[in-house]
Protein backbone atom coordinates (compact mmCIF):
# COMPACT_ATOMS: atom_id res chain seq x y z
CA UNK A 1 0.00 0.00 0.00
CA UNK A 2 1.13 3.54 -0.52
CA UNK A 3 0.55 6.93 -2.09
CA UNK A 4 3.19 7.62 -4.71
CA UNK A 5 3.75 11.27 -5.63
CA UNK A 6 5.53 10.38 -8.89
CA UNK A 7 3.81 9.77 -12.23
CA UNK A 8 5.99 7.41 -14.24
CA UNK A 9 3.84 7.53 -17.37
CA UNK A 10 0.25 7.97 -18.47
CA UNK A 11 -1.29 7.48 -21.91
CA UNK A 12 -4.75 8.68 -22.91
CA UNK A 13 -5.52 8.13 -26.58
CA UNK A 14 -2.49 9.68 -28.32
CA UNK A 15 -1.28 11.87 -25.42
CA UNK A 16 1.61 10.65 -23.25
CA UNK A 17 2.60 12.29 -19.97
CA UNK A 18 5.35 11.76 -17.43
CA UNK A 19 6.19 13.78 -14.31
CA UNK A 20 9.53 12.59 -12.89
CA UNK A 21 10.66 13.74 -9.44
CA UNK A 22 14.32 13.85 -8.42
CA UNK A 23 16.11 16.14 -6.00
CA UNK A 24 14.68 16.44 -2.50
CA UNK A 25 14.51 18.83 0.45
CA UNK A 26 12.63 18.46 3.74
CA UNK A 27 9.44 20.25 4.77
CA UNK A 28 9.03 21.59 8.29
CA UNK A 29 5.41 22.76 8.27
CA UNK A 30 6.57 26.38 8.62
CA UNK A 31 5.72 28.17 5.34
CA UNK A 32 8.67 30.57 5.54
CA UNK A 33 11.21 27.87 6.33
CA UNK A 34 9.76 25.60 3.65
CA UNK A 35 9.96 28.41 1.09
CA UNK A 36 13.63 28.96 2.01
CA UNK A 37 14.31 25.23 1.72
CA UNK A 38 12.59 25.20 -1.68
CA UNK A 39 14.84 28.04 -2.85
CA UNK A 40 17.89 26.12 -1.67
CA UNK A 41 16.63 23.03 -3.50
CA UNK A 42 16.27 24.92 -6.78
CA UNK A 43 19.70 26.52 -6.32
CA UNK A 44 21.43 23.23 -5.44
CA UNK A 45 23.80 22.05 -8.17
CA UNK A 46 23.76 18.52 -6.71
CA UNK A 47 19.96 18.30 -6.86
CA UNK A 48 19.77 19.91 -10.30
CA UNK A 49 22.25 17.35 -11.68
CA UNK A 50 20.30 14.48 -10.08
CA UNK A 51 17.11 15.85 -11.62
CA UNK A 52 18.62 16.48 -15.07
CA UNK A 53 19.86 12.90 -15.39
CA UNK A 54 16.33 11.60 -14.82
CA UNK A 55 14.66 14.09 -17.17
CA UNK A 56 17.14 13.40 -19.96
CA UNK A 57 16.58 9.64 -19.69
CA UNK A 58 12.78 9.97 -19.70
CA UNK A 59 12.92 12.39 -22.64
CA UNK A 60 15.32 10.24 -24.67
CA UNK A 61 13.23 7.11 -24.00
CA UNK A 62 9.87 8.62 -25.00
CA UNK A 63 10.91 10.89 -27.89
CA UNK A 64 11.30 8.12 -30.53
CA UNK A 65 7.63 7.23 -29.97
CA UNK A 66 6.34 10.80 -30.29
CA UNK A 67 5.65 13.28 -33.08
CA UNK A 68 6.50 15.93 -30.49
CA UNK A 69 7.47 15.95 -26.82
CA UNK A 70 7.41 19.12 -24.72
CA UNK A 71 8.83 19.59 -21.26
CA UNK A 72 9.05 22.43 -18.75
CA UNK A 73 12.15 24.56 -19.27
CA UNK A 74 12.88 24.65 -15.54
CA UNK A 75 11.84 22.19 -12.83
CA UNK A 76 9.15 23.24 -10.39
CA UNK A 77 8.99 22.41 -6.69
CA UNK A 78 6.46 19.69 -5.88
CA UNK A 79 5.45 19.60 -2.22
CA UNK A 80 4.24 16.41 -0.57
CA UNK A 81 3.63 15.58 3.09
CA UNK A 82 7.16 15.58 4.53
CA UNK A 83 9.42 16.56 1.65
CA UNK A 84 9.54 18.65 -1.51
CA UNK A 85 10.98 17.57 -4.83
CA UNK A 86 12.14 19.02 -8.09
CA UNK A 87 9.64 17.95 -10.75
CA UNK A 88 9.42 18.39 -14.52
CA UNK A 89 6.36 17.47 -16.54
CA UNK A 90 6.76 16.06 -20.06
CA UNK A 91 3.79 15.89 -22.45
CA UNK A 92 3.83 14.52 -25.98
CA UNK A 93 1.74 13.29 -28.87
CA UNK A 94 2.30 9.66 -29.78
CA UNK A 95 3.21 8.59 -33.30
CA UNK A 96 1.73 5.58 -35.08
CA UNK A 97 1.88 2.74 -34.17
CA UNK A 98 1.06 4.02 -30.72
CA UNK A 99 3.11 2.93 -27.74
CA UNK A 100 1.24 0.79 -25.18
CA UNK A 101 1.42 2.27 -21.69
CA UNK A 102 2.78 -1.02 -20.32
CA UNK A 103 5.67 -0.91 -22.79
CA UNK A 104 6.33 2.71 -21.83
CA UNK A 105 6.40 1.79 -18.12
CA UNK A 106 8.79 -1.07 -18.82
CA UNK A 107 11.11 1.14 -20.87
CA UNK A 108 11.22 3.79 -18.12
CA UNK A 109 11.70 1.41 -15.16
CA UNK A 110 13.69 1.85 -13.10
CA UNK A 111 14.26 5.55 -13.59
CA UNK A 112 17.79 6.81 -12.84
CA UNK A 113 16.53 8.05 -9.46
CA UNK A 114 15.83 4.42 -8.46
CA UNK A 115 18.21 2.41 -10.60
CA UNK A 116 21.06 4.74 -11.48
CA UNK A 117 22.55 5.74 -14.81
CA UNK A 118 23.81 4.36 -17.10
CA UNK A 119 21.21 1.75 -16.23
CA UNK A 120 22.93 -1.57 -16.90
CA UNK A 121 26.18 -0.69 -15.12
CA UNK A 122 24.33 0.93 -12.23
CA UNK A 123 21.98 -2.03 -11.72
CA UNK A 124 24.96 -4.40 -11.65
CA UNK A 125 26.60 -2.22 -9.00
CA UNK A 126 23.38 -2.09 -6.94
CA UNK A 127 22.98 -5.87 -7.12
CA UNK A 128 26.56 -6.34 -5.95
CA UNK A 129 26.59 -3.86 -3.05
CA UNK A 130 23.08 -3.01 -1.86
CA UNK A 131 22.69 -6.29 0.02
CA UNK A 132 18.90 -6.55 0.01
CA UNK A 133 15.94 -7.48 -2.15
CA UNK A 134 13.83 -4.43 -3.00
CA UNK A 135 10.94 -6.66 -4.09
CA UNK A 136 8.28 -4.31 -5.50
CA UNK A 137 9.83 -1.09 -4.23
CA UNK A 138 10.92 1.24 -7.01
CA UNK A 139 8.97 -0.61 -9.69
CA UNK A 140 5.87 0.58 -11.51
CA UNK A 141 2.32 0.20 -10.26
CA UNK A 142 -0.81 1.13 -12.18
CA UNK A 143 -3.44 0.00 -14.65
CA UNK A 144 -4.05 -0.28 -18.38
CA UNK A 145 -7.00 -0.98 -20.66
CA UNK A 146 -7.49 -2.87 -23.91
CA UNK A 147 -6.54 0.16 -26.02
CA UNK A 148 -3.14 0.64 -24.37
CA UNK A 149 -4.23 3.58 -22.24
CA UNK A 150 -3.38 3.68 -18.56
CA UNK A 151 -1.48 5.24 -15.70
CA UNK A 152 1.61 4.00 -13.88
CA UNK A 153 3.26 5.52 -10.81
CA UNK A 154 6.68 4.81 -9.36
CA UNK A 155 6.29 2.52 -6.33
CA UNK A 156 7.71 4.84 -3.69
CA UNK A 157 6.23 6.11 -0.40
CA UNK A 158 4.83 2.66 0.16
CA UNK A 159 4.81 -0.25 2.58
CA UNK A 160 4.71 -3.98 1.98
CA UNK A 161 2.88 -6.00 4.64
CA UNK A 162 3.40 -9.61 5.63
CA UNK A 163 0.51 -12.05 5.17
CA UNK A 164 -0.65 -11.62 8.76
CA UNK A 165 -0.63 -7.81 8.39
CA UNK A 166 1.45 -7.58 11.57
CA UNK A 167 4.64 -6.26 10.00
CA UNK A 168 5.32 -3.62 7.37
CA UNK A 169 8.48 -3.23 5.35
CA UNK A 170 9.23 0.35 4.35
CA UNK A 171 11.81 1.60 1.86
CA UNK A 172 13.38 4.96 1.15
CA UNK A 173 16.53 6.08 -0.55
CA UNK A 174 18.40 8.96 -2.10
CA UNK A 175 19.79 9.74 -5.51
CA UNK A 176 23.54 9.48 -5.02
CA UNK A 177 25.70 11.66 -7.26
CA UNK A 178 29.31 12.87 -7.07
CA UNK A 179 28.49 15.77 -4.72
CA UNK A 180 26.28 13.78 -2.34
CA UNK A 181 26.97 14.19 1.39
CA UNK A 182 26.29 10.97 3.34
CA UNK A 183 24.66 12.67 6.33
CA UNK A 184 22.43 14.76 4.07
CA UNK A 185 21.37 11.63 2.19
CA UNK A 186 20.57 9.90 5.50
CA UNK A 187 18.44 12.87 6.61
CA UNK A 188 16.63 12.84 3.24
CA UNK A 189 15.91 9.13 3.62
CA UNK A 190 14.55 9.63 7.13
CA UNK A 191 12.29 12.45 5.92
CA UNK A 192 10.92 10.27 3.11
CA UNK A 193 10.16 7.44 5.54
CA UNK A 194 8.00 9.72 7.68
CA UNK A 195 5.15 9.68 5.15
CA UNK A 196 4.48 5.98 5.69
CA UNK A 197 5.61 5.86 9.33
CA UNK A 198 3.07 8.50 10.31
CA UNK A 199 0.32 6.55 8.53
CA UNK A 200 1.21 3.27 10.25
CA UNK A 201 2.31 4.38 13.73
CA UNK A 202 -0.14 6.50 15.67
CA UNK A 203 1.10 8.45 18.74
Amino acid sequence: MGASPELLVAIHDDVITSHPLAGTAPRTGDPEKDAALAEQLVASTKNQIEHRVVIDMVHDTLLPHCSYLDWEAEPSVVQVANVQHLGTQLVGKLSEPQLHVLDAALALSPTPALGGFPRDAALQLIARYEGMDRDKYGGAIGWFDGQGNGVFAVAIRCAQFNEARTQARLFAGGGIVADSEPLDELAETQAKLQAMLSAIIRP
